[in-house]
């Protein structure tokens, strides 16, 4: 029985695996097929030939780290406060952010239009960085990371005249590496392919992000929409590769507390 189990999880197992590598294999495949055969032209004419595709790539990089980094900063302040901190309307609040947790992007984007408006930020990347680094996920996994933090190690540190900036800094962010990239990856991740934001947000073309501004390539050019696929797939896949131990520790941590 054992081991028709086994058999069975490791077929469906492989089954999965192969419906998520297809799609990328044959992105892969074909953007370095034209109809005369296989070519680099279309890598060039991205990577090099033009340089608007690479422009637009730094300047979405440098959006999604911001978003990324300012994220991180809040969720560490807000994680440490949830689970370091006793104060009236903890609990409330904390439920409250599970609650927001599971608001869908679409639900969020006429309030933050109206309060963006409203503060004369519409048509600037400060109105998809602002809403974008208050997403309460990255606050609910560090707050349950943060938890694993004995109290005897904050005690100690504030016995040798630590403050809380340098606990922080020198204790719990060092203690909890895994939360903390894991934060800034699913971060990365969510800015780096936002679609409904930037269109809602922005009327300036230029200003796209290379999320959205991929659907933009001429339909005639098919091998050189796929490289820009491929141009889109980098950042993440680099990124998920380098840290995917801190990635899988991360999420776990924050499930078993």
């Amino acid at each position: 029985m054992k081991r028709v189990q086994a058999v069975l999880t490791g077929a469906f197992a492989f089954a999965l695996s192969v419906l998520c590598i297809v799609p990328f294999a044959y992105v892969l495949l074909r953007s370095f097929w034209t109809d005369g055969g296989i070519t680099f032209q279309s890598y060039y004419d991205v990577f090099l030939g033009s340089p608007q595709y690479l422009f637009r790539f730094w300047k979405s990089l440098a959006l999604a780290v911001c978003i990324a980094f300012g994220q991180l900063f809040i969720s560490i302040l807000a994680g440490y406060g949830f689970a370091k901190y006793k104060f009236p309307g903890r609990n409330a609040l904390f439920f409250l952010m599970m609650i927001l947790m599971t608001l869908p992007v679409q639900v969020m984007l006429i309030p933050n239009y109206l309060m963006l408006s409203y503060m004369d930020l519409l048509d600037t990347y400060a109105a998809l960085v602002l809403p974008s680094v208050f997403i309460p996920i990255g606050a609910f996994i560090l707050t349950q990371s943060f938890r694993s933090i004995s109290e005897s190690v904050i005690d100690a540190a504030m016995l040798d005249g630590c403050g809380v900036p340098r606990i922080l800094i020198w204790v719990a962010v060092p203690m909890n590496k895994s939360g903390i990239i894991c934060v800034f990856l699913l971060s990365f991740l969510d800015a780096w392919n936002m679609v409904e934001q930037p269109i809602a947000y922005l009327k300036d073309f230029e200003q796209y992000p290379l999320s959205v501004a991929l659907a933009y390539v001429p339909p005639a050019d098919t091998t050189a929409h796929l490289v820009c696929c491929m141009l889109v797939i980098l950042p993440a896949l680099f990124l998920f590769t380098l840290f995917n131990k801190e990635l899988v520790e991360g999420i776990v941590l924050a499930e078993v507390k």
